[in-house]
């Protein structure tokens, strides 16, 4: 864990100068300031996972043990979730029934019915390994009963000014009776500054073992900065992702401004449009566009959508919904229309195994119907084309998020055939396989048409998944994406090439799969040859042209293939590729000069997967190791890993690069030294962050020659 945080103060130290430019909670600019390393940033990627917390979705683990969420951690992000979220892990002595945890007696990490810290920590290790981040659940509006029974630092009979003491209950009409009435338990003095920083404290606890973001419990009881109340500014101020439960409205007479400023420090729940949407699927009817919160002016980039959340579920209708009765594929069906949105995130709820409040106990482990192929198809959808322009559309029995690059089409009731306006023409016309129950579906400039299989629910996207980008591309990143033609061999062939350069493995091997029926050869499938006019590992794999490629040494050791175990394999697409430093995988289109015929990899001093000239040594060259090319390389300024594009990719295998944990040469080093100094360093790394967030520094994002 040092080497990890080590980089990361590295980026986050940077980050500082320009703290003030940048939103403590802004989604996109969450690793700068995450003690998690930047090798999460990798795994999340390489997982099709989203690299910050607002851009995916969330699995609610609701009164798992942390061992049995560990447990699920390679199942979680197999099925596109980019979070998970525990329930509170402050101290409950009681060991008992659910709702026990929301009564707490600390501002700690506390053993309690879910596990000890050690086990929290030992969960957000593992989710480290596949790119998936933690959210703990805290309760901070209140503790238990009238206080007592609470830590002696904490009670109410040595500290009475931590409490309000106003008793009574709350009122929505009354904004004063919501921040400061007590909601059964004694209602906790947010605006005490030491009770503020006792709460900063166990939110930099969380992130020490390695939690990236916390879910506040009962937001809305908690005052604003415009209230007198600076609560939220101190314990956001440390980072992480951070969300609260507001529940219907926050109260008050300007319930829409009073949830954009909370906006201002946390993303906040939409339970008035979530509700909506399943009340609109269990009806039989399709639903309204857009949230209330969104229409109100709160930016959907802020927002959180669900099916069902604890409160529905698990309070026997004491809150007015009751969804414990409601069949899992109504909920399934509501998820993949609030889920496939873009800008907004989503949390899917783990049901328990029982129904009533007083019989779901703490620790006790749910359902993992979360696996199931409709909800994690609609995932790997938001997932890959976050970022797509997106338009609602509505039929007269099912409704279609559109995006450009596929669609997300759910039958309100049954199955079979749809027909549903294809919104705004934004779909790219096509033939699509929805990946839930592998029927077709066509899309014309005007209609998406098609069978939607038994769970009601069709994926429909074609070729590789597009890599996580932002809400806006450069003018230079769509020319580069236009401009970048496919040159297919003309012998009709079509080959991979590995570059082993980086990774230096005694053997290459290939194992090509289409689907589960048709492979190249069992596991690891065929020793590639090296070939000896490219230096690259090369193999035909004109058969399986369409399918998917893992690539490793031959043996199972888990650090000696990519991508990594329990992840799919890259996509061929149907053309010649090149998988070249830093991972990148990209169409092959030129071949460099010839090498000499040795099973060795290519001279590391030149990157022959993307230099244009070719260097030749005499007795009279003078420093090659230090001289610089005399040839000029155009390259897309701040594109570390050779992608096309700018992201937090990029910054992350900078960063890495600085401190040697990872190499790069050629074309990528020229890319990654944004400053022009010679080198890559954390300040690379910090600018292309900075671009990725939307501040423009310098050249970054453009072409240029170097």
């Amino acid at each position: 864990m040092t080497l990890k945080r080590t980089m990361c103060a590295l980026l986050a130290a940077s980050m500082l100068l320009t703290g003030a430019a940048i939103s403590q909670n802004a989604a996109s600019a969450e690793t700068v300031s995450d003690e998690k390393s930047n090798a999460v940033v990798d795994a999340a990627a390489n997982s099709g996972l989203m690299t910050n917390i607002q851009d995916g979705v969330i699995l609610h683990c609701f009164d798992w043990k942390y061992s049995d969420i560990k447990a699920e951690i390679p199942n979680i992000a197999k099925a596109g979730f980019t979070a998970v979220q525990t329930s509170p892990a402050q101290r409950d002595d009681s060991f008992g029934v659910w709702y026990m945890l929301y009564q707490p007696q600390s501002f700690s990490i506390a053993s309690n019915a879910l596990g000890s810290k050690a086990d929290l920590q030992a969960l957000c290790d593992e989710a480290e390994k596949y790119g998936v981040k933690v959210v703990v659940d805290v309760v901070a509006n209140h503790l238990r009963g009238e206080g007592y029974d609470v830590d002696d630092s904490l009670s109410r009979a040595s500290h009475p000014d931590y409490y309000h003491g106003l008793g009574g209950s709350t009122n929505d009409g009354d904004r004063y009776s919501v921040t400061h009435n007590d909601i059964g338990m004694a209602d906790l003095n947010s605006e005490n500054t030491e009770l503020q920083n006792i709460i900063l404290n166990y939110t930099k606890e969380l992130q020490g073992v390695g939690v990236d973001g916390i879910r506040w419990d009962a937001a809305k009881h908690i005052g604003l900065p415009s209230e007198g109340c600076e609560f939220w500014k101190t314990v956001t101020s440390q980072g992480l992702y951070h969300y609260g439960e507001i529940l219907n409205t926050p109260g008050g007479n300007n319930p829409h401004g009073l949830m954009q400023e909370y906006a201002n420090y946390i993303t906040v729940t939409d339970n008035k449009y979530s509700s909506a949407v399943r009340d609109s699927v269990c009806g039989g009817y399709v639903p309204q566009t857009t949230g209330y919160w969104e229409d109100g002016g709160t930016p959907k980039n802020k927002l959180i959508y669900w099916a069902e959340s604890h409160d529905t579920y698990s309070n026997d209708g004491q809150y007015g919904e009751a969804t414990q009765y409601i069949d899992q594929n109504k909920i399934d069906r509501t998820w993949a229309i609030v889920a496939s949105q873009s800008k907004a995130t989503a949390l899917y709820f783990s049901r328990p195994s029982q129904t009533s409040k007083e019989s779901i106990k703490a620790g006790d482990k749910g359902s993992t119907h979360f696996t199931a192929p409709e909800v994690a198809e609609v995932n790997k959808f938001h997932n890959a084309l976050q970022g797509e322009k997106e338009y609602y559309s509505k039929g007269s029995d099912a409704a279609a998020v559109c995006r450009q690059s596929g669609a997300v089409v759910v039958k309100m009731n049954g199955s079979g055939s749809v027909t549903v306006p294809n919104g705004g023409g934004l779909t790219a016309a096509g033939t699509y396989t929805d990946k839930v129950s592998g029927g077709t579906f066509t899309v014309t400039a005007d209609t998406i048409s098609g069978n939607v299989g038994e769970s009601g629910i069709a994926v429909l996207y074609n070729g590789s998944d597009p890599d996580p980008i932002t809400d806006v591309e450069s003018d230079t990143d769509k020319k580069i994406e236009t401009d970048t033609d496919k040159k297919p061999d003309p012998t009709g062939k079509v080959y991979i090439y590995f570059d082993n350069s980086s990774y230096k493995w005694s053997s290459v091997y290939a194992y090509v799969y289409v689907g589960e029926t048709s492979k190249n050869a069992a596991w690891p499938g065929v020793k590639m040859e090296l070939d000896s006019a490219t230096g690259y590992y090369k193999l035909d794999v004109t058969a399986l042209k369409d399918g998917q490629v893992i690539f490793s040494d031959g043996t199972d050791s888990a650090d000696k293939r990519y991508p990594a175990e329990m992840l799919p394999g890259l996509k061929i697409g149907g053309s010649s590729k090149l998988f070249s430093a830093g991972n990148s995988w990209t169409d092959y289109e030129e071949k460099p000069e010839p090498v000499s015929d040795t099973d060795t990899a290519p001279d590391t001093a030149t990157d022959t997967a993307t230099d244009t000239a070719t260097e030749t040594e005499t007795e009279t060259e003078t420093d090659t190791a230090t001289d610089p090319d005399p040839v000029k390389t155009t390259v897309l300024l701040g594109d570390a890993n050779q992608d096309k594009k700018v992201s937090l990719r990029d910054a992350s295998l900078t960063l890495k690069a600085s401190v040697g944990k990872a190499k790069l040469e050629g074309a990528a080093a020229l890319a990654a030294d944004v400053d022009g100094d010679g080198e890559f360093t954390a300040d690379d790394a910090l600018s292309i962050q900075r671009y990725d967030v939307g501040i423009a520094s310098g050249d970054i994002g453009k072409n240029v020659e170097k």
